[in-house]
């Protein structure tokens, strides 16, 4: 029990005044590449390549506590306390061969969680140890080129991404191309064999071919268009369709996405005004339910936290759901100094237009969410936040639920 307290001190205190463990997902993967091609080695210089030992080696070390208390489900409020252990080794040589290999340890450090203990409310975080990535990479000819477990994250995560939030975090077993031969213009394919899911398992029922074109239109606007082909073991195949234009002009962002498979359609439209005292974002989603599961847009694995309330009172959209979901928020961004960040979003939940006969339609509820992160230095940042998720109208089927986390990260 002592340990258990001076744990918690320990991560409590680091984010009392608390940033971002880079935890939030990023907009979008990023690549260092090579540009050209240099003189492939000889065999002799191959055998003697003393270079492909000069690697980086790096650690990181994730202390959390999370609260999770969901009201009518008979069960004890969550109170979890967590660590995750990564060390990663990476490699690239001249000649544009290199390679990834991070293996990561989550360890519960109590059980007053389920799925530790059933009694409790859900921390989606249970003990596994696994390699998170390992892949060998090659860049080279305005290419890049992976195969092996890796991390993949398309446009802004919404539906192929890492789920970078919870400890285990998501990756995929699979091979990625990814040229920039034509200017201002980023092609790339991906297939997935089977998923590193956040549960600690593997995940051979989802296979998926991953297309993105992605067209740079001037310096700062940007439209993605793309086909992600999802094939699932033992049941029906989902093709989803669609095409994101984003950018910044000035002091103004926006960001717009529209998608289909079979019958069911998604959007989001939304703004953010940068302000000298705030960015100030409004924005709305659609995610379209119905009668059949033809109807009701799936978000397939893509980052769910960042999107519909960080109380994740609304995960199922990774399967569809039968009310469907229209999401409107209002968020704000204060930054009184650069290793300080004040967030704070207001959430209002409704059903879709469409929604099975006798079913509950109207308001499913409304959640307020606040975090402050906090770089405490070069090598620690931590981050502290709430969220209160409040059911709406007689009916709804969404109970109420209240999150509150502390975490720090150290690396080095």
């Amino acid at each position: 029990m002592k340990h258990l307290l001076m744990t918690a001190t320990l991560v409590a205190s680091a984010a009392y005044a608390a940033e971002n463990a880079k935890i939030v997902e990023p907009e979008k993967a990023e690549v260092e590449q090579t540009k050209g091609h240099q003189e492939w080695p000889s065999l002799d210089e191959w055998a003697n390549a003393e270079k492909l030992k000069e690697g980086q080696l790096s650690a990181e070390v994730l202390l959390g506590y999370e609260y999770a208390d969901q009201s009518g489900n008979g069960l004890k409020t969550a109170n979890a306390l967590l660590s995750r252990t990564r060390v990663s080794y990476e490699i690239q040589n001249d000649e544009g061969f290199g390679g990834k290999i991070l293996g990561q340890y989550v360890a519960p450090i109590n059980d007053h969680f389920s799925p530790e203990d059933p009694a409790y409310d859900t921390v989606a975080d249970p003990e596994s140890f696994r390699l998170h990535e390992a892949y060998l990479s090659y860049t080279g000819y305005d290419t890049l080129a992976r195969v092996g477990s890796q991390e993949i994250i398309l446009d802004n995560a919404r539906f192929i991404g890492n789920v970078g939030w919870r400890f285990n975090a998501q990756s995929f077993n699979a091979g990625l191309v990814k040229n920039d031969s034509i200017e201002s213009l980023t092609l790339l394919y991906a297939y997935a064999d089977s998923i590193n899911a956040t549960d600690g398992d593997i995940n051979h029922t989802r296979q998926y071919h991953l297309m993105n074109g992605e067209y740079k239109l001037g310096e700062n606007n940007r439209v993605s268009a793309f086909a992600y082909l999802q094939r699932n073991n033992g049941s029906a195949d989902i093709d989803t369709f669609g095409a994101r234009f984003w950018g910044k002009n000035e002091s103004f962002e926006h960001n717009a996405m529209l998608a289909f498979q079979r019958d069911a359609y998604y959007g989001s439209l939304s703004g953010m005004l940068d302000l000298e005292a705030a960015d100030i974002e409004l924005g709305a989603e659609y995610i379209s339910g119905g009668d059949s599961s033809r109807e009701q847009f799936q978000t397939l694995n893509g980052t769910a936290h960042a999107f519909n309330g960080w109380a994740d009172v609304f995960l199922g959209t990774g399967a569809g759901l039968p009310l469907g979901l229209v999401d409107v928020w209002l968020k704000g961004i204060v930054t009184p100094s650069e290793s300080l960040d004040l967030i704070a979003v207001y959430h209002y939940f409704n059903t879709a237009a469409s929604t099975p006969a006798g079913t509950f339609s109207g308001n499913l509820g409304n959640e307020i969410d606040a975090m402050v992160k906090y770089k405490v230095c070069k090598n620690f940042d931590a981050l502290t936040g709430a969220a209160f998720y409040m059911k709406g109208e007689s009916g709804s089927p969404t109970p109420d639920k209240t999150v509150f986390w502390i975490r720090g990260t150290l690396r080095f």
